[in-house]
């Protein structure tokens, strides 16, 4: 039969678990509400990049819209004037991909990065609690 002594420190020791139990779950839920922030975050520079990315279709497609006519106009007529238009079009949305792409390139290389180190001290938070 064990001592009363002994009944104290086995409760004391379940109570103990039991709260670093507690304690653990906790923090893995705080570094979860972390990852997600930071994932969020990410999301949204990616959509500046494609936001980007969709300005440099809409000058595109503006190469071929009204301002077309009164710039080939200004230019010297049909042939030559097109030219120029056709050009200087095509090099705002080079431009401009160029910018979206260089954002998303960048972002997407940061949120990968921000991700591995946000799982890896998760998994490392749980095996220092176990």
């Amino acid at each position: 039969m064990a001592t009363p002594e002994a009944e104290r420190r086995e409760q004391s020791i379940a109570e103990h678990v039991r709260g670093l139990s507690e304690e653990s779950a906790g923090l893995v839920r705080e570094q979860a509400q972390l990852i997600r922030e930071d994932l969020i975050g990410e999301l949204k520079q990616l959509g500046v990049g494609g936001a980007m990315l969709g300005g440099a279709g809409l000058v595109a497609l503006g190469a071929f819209g009204a301002l077309t006519a009164g710039l080939v106009s200004a230019f010297g007529g049909r042939t030559r004037g097109a030219a120029a238009v056709t050009v200087l079009y095509g090099a705002a949305a080079g431009g401009l991909a160029v910018a979206g792409r260089k954002q998303l390139r960048k972002t997407a290389t940061r949120a990968a990065d921000t991700l591995g180190r946000d799982v890896q001290a998760a998994a490392e938070g749980v095996r220092q609690a176990n």
